[in-house]
């Protein structure tokens, strides 16, 4: 079954979680370390979240994902322990087909979405680290193409409305980015 042929409301839960890979404790040239410019979060992650999807007319499709990542504090080589704020999200979408060719299974669909991020604050050696966390808005412009059991999508994330905490001091992408390019693929099988 496929949304294309049955206009019902889809329901999903997906969960996932993350293996610390990256080195935690990667050393600047001055011998700190700093978590927040680390190449992995040193322990495991994990996130779980809902869909909902409701094919509007036989052209615009509605979406709506909610989901929640959790980190897990981890201690530093220098003693220091950082679990990272929660990241929670809220995300609606509507996608518009703009062209179908069925002869040879490749469609083109534009897509606007809305995302919410709610990002908690840090927690360093047990107190909430100044500068981190808040919330945003992005707008996410962008076009889907689908061909054969494969999709591509390619979009423009601007953030339209921030309220971070203590925001000048504010260093990384979240938010502060003027925009980020957005590609994704998947493949059905």
């Amino acid at each position: 079954e496929s949304l294309d042929d049955q206009e019902d409301w889809h329901f999903t839960v997906f969960g996932g979680g993350t293996l610390p890979t990256g080195n935690a404790n990667h050393r600047l040239s001055d011998g700190s370390i700093d978590p927040g410019k680390a190449h992995g979060f040193g322990k495991n992650s994990w996130s779980i979240g809902v869909t909902a999807t409701k094919q509007l007319t036989r052209d615009l499709t509605f979406n709506l994902e909610a989901s929640t990542i959790r980190f897990r504090e981890y201690r530093y080589d220098d003693g220091n322990r950082v679990k990272f704020g929660t990241e929670n999200r809220v995300n609606l979408s509507l996608a518009q087909r703009l062209h179908t060719h069925p002869d040879s299974r490749f469609r083109v669909d534009g897509v606007i979405e809305a995302q919410y991020l709610a990002l908690g604050r840090d927690i360093e050696n047990g107190i909430g680290a100044a500068a981190t966390g808040g919330r945003m808005l992005y707008l996410v412009p962008g076009v889907r193409l689908y061909k054969d059991n494969m999709s591509f999508a390619f979009g423009i994330k601007k953030p339209v409305w921030t309220r971070l905490n203590e925001s000048s001091d504010q260093q990384g992408a979240e938010g502060k980015e003027k925009y980020r390019l957005i590609f994704s693929a998947s493949m059905m099988f």
